[in-house]
């Protein structure tokens, strides 16, 4: 079963997304964090860290697990997903690649209007991230 790593960056009660390129196989055109398949010999946490710095040249320095589930793509087999919440990074947040076409700050009303995350289960996971932000705040 692949393993996929995502990190959930956050600030000022907003989570950054990143919409998935119109060519990509599973969840074209969708928004997603930014994050990847686990390598042979890699945890989830090194991916994490790895996926962000190739996709949106930010090292992340502070976070947490927010957890962890299996998904199905539509026609595709179950993932194991790992979310992160990255509290603290260095650098700022720009694509790199092709992979997505867009990047931004989405806030909580936002999120739950999205109809087009990928994959789904990320509306519930983010919006918990953002209350449990607001409560440090």
């Amino acid at each position: 079963m692949p393993e996929i790593a995502m990190g959930a960056l956050s600030r000022d009660g907003t989570i950054l997304l990143a919409k998935r390129n119109s060519e990509r196989r599973i969840y074209p055109d969708r928004w997603s964090l930014p994050g990847g398949h686990i390598e042979d010999g890699e945890d989830a946490e090194a991916a994490m860290r790895r996926e962000l710095m190739e996709e949106i040249n930010v090292t992340p320095e502070r976070w947490r697990p927010a957890r962890k589930f299996v998904s199905q793509a539509p026609s595709e087999t179950s993932s194991t997903f790992h979310v992160y919440h990255v509290e603290k990074w260095q650098g700022f947040p720009q694509l790199i690649g092709d992979e997505h076409t867009a990047l931004r700050w989405f806030t909580m009303a936002e999120i739950e209007t999205e109809t087009e995350l990928a994959p789904p289960q990320l509306g519930q996971i983010l919006a918990k991230l953002v209350l449990q932000q607001s409560r440090k705040e």
